[in-house]
């Protein structure tokens, strides 16, 4: 009856964990993952809550910093981004070769996106921290809004829509989320540190900005390709390990991101050389 429970009967028997170890976890990435997902999926609410405040917090400073002397914060900006970036290396390193291995298989993409197998503990606990890193990663706009700069649309919608899907998807097991996590993972190692040597005010090319801009924008373009392979794959009568909200949350705000990044990606690095023609 009541929405927490609804979920998390629903989740509760859609995962069989396994491990078949292909290589071995350290001592840290072993954790009690159905605990964590059985967890997650009763406290579905949590990032709702989270991106509430945030967005409270974050225009609330806007205003209250309009009419003042915008922060430096250099050398703290440095240090979380090349602390996310770290993190975002380390994700990619354990998580990678999962999905390679996957895809390595005979029908390999099929299983990377449809088939629920190979799952082991370092990719359990990666997941786990992916979903969680992203209520950190809210801490992205108070930098943007300390200094004065402009806080895009893009920005807040982001951050906010990234940790609801995070938290919503991830106990329901469905073997995109290896996707959704390497290529998160993957463009973040080199978007964070990019934004920790611009912050120590190190030179590097602006094109190498549009590098970073059209591989977040492949990523949002992949994941809705695979979307919609999972309905094709069920709309023709074939089995594909997705649940419908699942679909939905994937189609819906992935949608969303591709038409976002597109929209910024012109706007940043193709309206205004034309304007200067």
């Amino acid at each position: 009856m009541d929405n927490s429970t609804k979920f998390q009967q629903q989740v509760s028997i859609k995962w069989e964990f396994e491990s078949p170890a292909s290589f071995q976890p350290y001592p840290f990435e072993i954790i009690d993952f159905p605990a964590w997902k059985e967890y997650m999926g009763r406290h579905w609410q949590y990032p709702f809550y989270a991106s509430i405040i945030y967005i409270l917090v974050i225009f609330s400073l806007q205003r209250y910093m309009k009419s003042r002397k915008p922060f430096s914060l250099r050398l703290p900006l440095a240090a979380w981004n090349a602390a996310l970036g770290a993190f975002s290396i380390m994700g990619v390193y354990r998580i990678a070769p999962e999905l390679f291995k996957v895809l390595g298989s005979e029908n390999g993409f099929h299983k990377s996106v449809c088939v629920r197998e190979g799952l082991n503990m370092p990719m359990a606990y990666w997941s786990l921290l992916f979903a969680l890193s992203k209520y950190v990663e809210l801490g992205d706009s108070l930098f943007i809004v300390f200094r004065n700069q402009e806080l895009i649309l893009l920005q807040w919608f982001h951050h906010c829509t990234a940790l609801i899907l995070a938290w919503t998807i991830i106990p329901y097991g469905e073997p995109l989320t290896r996707w959704l996590g390497v290529m998160n993972f993957g463009v973040h190692s080199i978007m964070y540190p990019y934004f920790a040597l611009k912050a120590m005010k190190v030179y590097i090319p602006r094109n190498f900005s549009m590098i970073i801009t059209s591989l977040q924008l492949t990523q949002m373009i992949v994941a809705v390709g695979l979307n919609v392979y999972s309905l094709y794959i069920i709309g023709t009568g074939g089995e594909c390990a997705r649940e419908t909200g699942s679909m939905v949350w994937v189609g819906v705000i992935y949608g969303s991101y591709m038409y976002l990044f597109a929209e910024f990606m012109y706007r940043a690095y193709f309206c205004k050389k034309t304007k200067k023609l």
